[in-house]
C-alpha cells in the first residue's frame, strides 16, 4: 500500500466521483481509478460500488476511512517535523484545549516549554472535547487537552488522567448566597441559573445529588456556551453556575466571584491529555505531556 493511494481513495470517498477527485489532485481520472483499484487488489475487498459516474463506499471503506486518515496525517507530520528539521526550527504541535485547561494547566505547561525550547512552534485550538477528538484522529491535532465530557472512548486515541476536575457553584458577589457559610440543594434548586450547554456526563452527578436528597433540580434560565458571557453575567449577582474549580479560581481569588458551600459530594470529571494511537508520538509531544503531569501535580491556591 502506497500514501499516494490512500489519498486517492480518501479524494474519491469524500468527493464522490472519480472525475472530481481526479480533478481535486490534478490527475486524470484513469491515473485515480487505477490506483484505487491495485489498492483494491492489495486489500483484497472492494472499496467502493460503482454505479454510473458515481461510487459509493462499501463498509470495507468506511472500515479502512480513519486508518487512511491516519495514515495520511501522520505522513504529513513527518514531512512538516522533517521541514522543520532541515530549517534549524525543533518541531511543531497542534494542541487542542478545552477551556477549563485552558485556563490554567496547559498554560503552565506550554510556558515551561517554550522556555526549555524556545524554536518550537505551537499552535494552540480551542473547542469542544469531542470534535477535538475528530480533528485528533484525522491529524489536524497533535495533542488534546480537556475534561473528558464522555465516558466512550475512541479506539484510535490514547487517553492518559492528569487528574480529577471539580466542579463548583459561583456567583456573583452580591448574589443572596454568596454570604451563606453553607448552601443547601434546596437553596440551589430555587435560584436563578446559568448553565454551559456542553457540561456532559458530570450533569448526572449533579442530578443524582438532587434526587438522593429528594430535593428537585434546577432549572436553567439562560444556556451558554461562552465562559466570558457566564462571567459577565454572574458579576449582576442574579445567577449561579457550575464550572470547574480550576478555570474560575482566579475569578474567585481576586474576589469577582465567590465560591458556594454547597452540601453535597463533590462533582468532578477526569481532565486528560490525548494522543492518536497509531505512529510513534514525537519528541515534543512527550516533552509537553510531561509539562501538563507536572503542572497538573503542583498544589494549587
Amino acid at each position: 500500500m502506497e500514501s499516494r493511494q490512500v489519498r486517492h481513495f480518501l479524494a474519491a470517498y469524500e468527493t464522490g466521483t472519480f472525475a472530481a477527485a481526479a480533478e481535486r489532485l490534478g490527475l486524470s481520472q484513469q491515473a485515480v481509478s487505477k490506483s484505487i483499484l491495485r489498492l483494491e487488489a492489495q486489500l483484497g475487498v472492494r472499496l467502493f460500488e460503482r454505479d454510473g459516474r458515481r461510487v459509493r463506499p462499501t463498509a470495507y471503506a468506511e472500515l479502512f476511512l480513519p486508518h487512511a486518515r491516519t495514515i495520511v496525517a501522520e505522513g504529513d507530520r513527518f514531512r512538516a517535523d522533517l521541514g522543520d528539521m532541515l530549517g534549524g526550527r525543533h518541531g511543531r504541535l497542534r494542541v487542542g484545549m478545552g477551556p477549563s485547561a485552558a485556563a490554567d494547566v496547559v498554560a503552565t505547561a506550554v510556558k515551561e516549554l517554550t522556555a526549555e525550547r524556545p524554536g518550537a512552534r505551537l499552535t494552540m485550538l480551542a473547542g469542544v472535547y469531542e470534535m477535538m477528538v475528530d480533528d485528533l484522529i484525522q491529524g489536524r491535532l497533535d495533542v488534546l487537552v480537556s475534561l473528558r465530557q464522555t465516558d466512550r472512548i475512541d479506539p484510535l486515541i490514547r487517553e492518559e488522567l492528569l487528574g480529577d476536575m471539580r466542579y463548583v457553584v459561583v456567583a456573583g458577589a452580591n448574589h443572596p448566597l454568596a454570604t451563606k457559610p453553607v448552601v443547601s440543594l434546596q437553596d440551589l434548586s430555587v435560584a436563578r441559573w446559568l448553565v454551559g450547554a456542553n457540561i456532559g456526563a458530570v450533569e448526572r452527578s449533579i442530578e443524582a445529588s438532587f434526587r438522593a436528597a429528594g430535593v428537585p433540580r434546577f432549572r436553567p434560565g439562560i444556556e451558554t456556551t461562552s465562559v466570558l458571557f457566564t462571567l459577565a453575567m454572574l458579576d449582576g449577582g442574579g445567577y449561579l453556575a457550575i464550572l470547574p474549580e480550576m478555570l474560575v479560581a482566579r475569578d474567585v481569588a481576586i474576589g469577582r466571584i465567590v465560591r458556594l458551600n454547597v452540601e453535597a459530594e463533590p462533582w468532578t470529571r477526569p481532565l486528560v491529555v490525548a494522543t492518536r494511537v497509531r505512529g510513534p508520538r514525537a519528541p515534543l509531544v512527550n516533552a509537553l505531556v510531561e509539562k501538563l503531569q507536572q503542572a497538573m501535580a503542583r498544589p494549587r491556591g
